[in-house]
């Protein structure tokens, strides 16, 4: 019980710093992704990444990351984004499931 505010606090902190790597990138590398990265901000802003939303804008956002043929330094950066947005994405689905198996033996207990 005492982990779960560690584990959203974790979260969270993961998510905002995914969006702060996606901020670093060039303007160009996001064209046509913004909509996804300024709906996936919001949604760090309310602290609510553990839904699907989160997970499936971040998947988007990754999908078009992975077209992009990067050079030099901005290969660099475009990694660490990608890296730092999937393992906001898996964290979030980690925490949903045990949130939900959690809930699940607390209604067992209950009955």
């Amino acid at each position: 019980m005492f982990q779960q505010p560690n584990r959203i606090d974790d979260v969270n902190t993961m998510a905002r710093e995914a969006i702060d790597a996606l901020d670093a990138l060039p303007v160009d590398a996001l064209r046509g992704a913004e909509f996804d990265r300024d709906f996936c901000e919001r949604l760090v802003i309310k602290g609510d990444v553990f839904g699907e939303n989160f997970r499936e804008a971040g998947a988007e956002i990754l999908r078009h990351l992975a077209r992009i043929e990067p050079e030099g330094r901005f290969a660099r950066d475009l990694d660490s984004a990608m890296r730092r947005l999937r393992d906001a994405i898996n964290a979030s689905y980690s925490a949903a499931v045990a949130f939900g198996a959690e809930r699940a033996t607390s209604t067992q207990r209950a009955a």
